[in-house]
């Protein structure tokens, strides 16, 4: 049986490193990143605004101009349904059934989000792939 090292454990660390590490801790993810990770990072953050353009692209495309309307001021603009719903003098309950549909006979029916998934499945669009 071996004898317990204490310094087995022990890694040499160049204080300046530590130093900056300790004050810029970005730079350790960077520092521990290897070829393959960024590669995938890479990857990944193309992926992502690939399907961000085209959902953009069916954003602009493929909805009627008040779900365009409330998708752009919900999504992009960070706005309450509340919100969109003074601002465009309408119920909250619209905004919200434009954003993602109505119950009817048990079945949720409309709603810009669902078509949206649709479409997007229709063009491989994957979110499993970049999150």
């Amino acid at each position: 049986m071996s004898k317990y090292d204490p310094t087995f454990w022990e890694v040499n660390v160049d204080p300046q490193v530590l130093e900056s590490v300790l004050i810029a801790p970005d730079l350790l993810e960077e520092i521990l990143r290897d070829e393959d990770d960024t590669q995938a990072s890479q990857e990944k953050a193309r992926l992502k605004q690939s399907a961000i353009d085209q959902i953009s692209q069916l954003i602009e495309t493929q909805l009627t101009p008040k779900q365009r309307q409330i998708v752009e001021l919900y999504f992009y603009e960070n706005k309450t349904q509340q919100e969109i719903a003074q601002q465009l003098g309408i119920n909250q309950q619209v905004v919200s059934k434009h954003l993602f549909g109505a119950v009817r006979n048990g079945r949720k029916v409309g709603g810009a989000i669902k078509k949206l998934r649709k479409l997007g499945e229709k063009l491989g669009i994957d979110p499993k792939k970049w999150v």
